[in-house]
């Protein structure tokens, strides 16, 4: 086990074990400075990942959209062919 434990970005000492109990010690990555800024990567990448998620999503609504439409056409013409068959016989 390491007794010290240095930032994964800038490397500065973020923890010693003897100052800290091990469960802090162990689950520290970056020093505070650097902290902040990973979690400010991460929600960027995270809100992203979500817009590109949401475009494909609306994407796929409107093309469904535009078919639904097309078929509601095509149904109503048909009801006109039909009513008119009706009237002519």
């Amino acid at each position: 086990m390491k007794e010290i434990k240095y930032c994964c970005r800038c490397g500065k000492i973020i923890s010693q074990i003897d100052t800290e109990d091990w469960y802090s010690h162990m689950s520290k990555k970056y020093c505070s400075d650097c902290r902040i800024k990973s979690d400010r990567e991460k929600t960027a990448a995270r809100v992203a990942a979500l817009r590109k998620r949401k475009k494909i999503k609306d994407k796929f609504r409107d093309e469904q959209l535009v078919l639904l439409q097309q078929q509601n056409e095509l149904l109503q013409k048909r009801i006109i062919q039909l009513r008119e068959e009706i009237a002519h016989h």
